[in-house]
């Protein structure tokens, strides 16, 4: 009952912050938990690819959006995130469920796209470097493992709250 009031409340709560907070803070909070999350992965050029090309991402539900690169500064690789970008090459839409189910790997980016939760559009050959990216990171070993439990708890109790909403309002629509 309890994770079930937390679940309805975050998607609102989150939403509220990011539409106090100044853009330039929220990307640089993202671009300092990216920077720590996948300092291996940066180090080691898993992330070469984003080097001076730009991924517009969009959370729907949350009104969150922010395009990312990588760049090179003082001979390091380094995330650089902003609230805007012009020259986007690839944009990604996804909702605040199925963000947390795919940074859990509860489900994979094929499955969200092929459902459309996950949209790719843009230059090809960089989406689908992004889309092989989301497949391989796996946040349980870069999290301390209390914490990724619980959010994979949160992320699978978010999903079913979402399939009963979607339901309900499917529900609806053969009523009319």
């Amino acid at each position: 009952m309890v994770i079930t009031k937390v679940v309805e409340f975050t998607p609102r709560l989150l939403k509220s912050a990011v539409a106090l907070a100044p853009p330039a803070l929220a990307c640089g909070v993202i671009e300092r938990l990216f920077g720590q999350i996948f300092k291996a992965d940066l180090e080691a050029g898993s992330f070469d690819f984003l080097a001076e090309r730009w991924v517009r991402i969009e959370v729907t539900d949350l009104g969150l959006k922010f395009c990312i690169s990588v760049q090179s500064e003082a001979q390091r690789m380094r995330f650089k995130v902003t609230p805007e970008c012009d020259h986007a090459a690839v944009f990604m839409r996804v909702d605040w469920s199925a963000l947390l189910q795919l940074s859990t790997q509860q489900v994979d980016p094929d499955t969200l796209f092929f459902r459309r939760k996950l949209l790719l559009t843009g230059d090809t050959e960089l989406g689908l470097q992004v889309k092989n990216l989301l497949d391989t990171i796996e946040l349980e070993q870069r999290l301390p493992r209390h914490l990724y439990q619980q959010l994979a708890k949160f992320a699978e109790a978010t999903a079913q709250t979402s399939e009963k909403q979607n339901a309900a309002a499917k529900s609806l629509t053969w009523i009319k």
